[in-house]
């Protein structure tokens, strides 16, 4: 039986045959090593601060409202400037949604409820305005939203304890500190 097995394996058909099988097997060995560690990497920290984590929860719930507002004002407001400042705020506010949905995820943060809850706010109020009133109504609400933005981030980036958590409040304190120049100089436009 030894020998049959022997003649087998060393027959040249089952070579032919077992070669590709192994060669596809040594190929695959490295790419699940990297998958494996992949996903390790991506599990998420069991110790991130419950103030990281409420940090990720606001900002997931306040830019995403900023995101509908700034929509709504492209398509009600009247005075240019409060159309590109809306293009400004969507474009923008777009890409650190999308920031922070990857850092929410890695860290196992849930942010559907507030994504939907952000989606909400203030939208019914200004919602009913139009022309004029609508511009006025939304530059007043940029600058307070911005305001409370920049102490946020300014806030994570000082005292957070997740470095990467850390990171995205540091990377976007910027930005949000320059919309909330343009939200003031857009309000003393419309709100003379």
């Amino acid at each position: 039986m030894k020998n049959r097995l022997t003649e087998l394996i060393r027959h040249p058909k089952t070579i032919a045959l077992l070669r590709p099988l192994a060669l596809s097997l040594m190929l695959a060995a490295p790419f699940g090593a990297a998958n494996a560690q992949d996903s390790m990497a991506s599990t998420p920290p069991e110790t991130l601060s419950h103030g990281d984590k409420r940090f990720i929860r606001k900002v997931a719930e306040a830019s995403t409202n900023e995101v509908a507002l700034s929509q709504l004002a492209d398509s009600r407001a009247s005075s240019p400037d409060v159309k590109a400042f809306a293009q400004m705020m969507i474009t923008d506010h777009t890409q650190a949604n999308s920031d922070l949905g990857e850092l929410a995820k890695a860290k196992g943060i849930d942010i559907s409820k507030p994504v939907d809850s952000g989606k909400l706010d203030n939208l019914s109020d200004l919602s009913t305005k139009s022309g004029g009133d609508f511009d006025k109504a939304y530059s007043k609400l940029m600058v307070t939203a911005h305001g409370g933005a920049v102490d946020l981030f300014k806030a994570e980036a000082a005292t957070g304890t997740d470095p990467d958590v850390v990171a995205f409040a540091k990377k976007y304190v910027g930005t949000l500190s320059m919309h909330l120049e343009h939200a003031l100089a857009l309000d003393k436009t419309v709100n003379p």
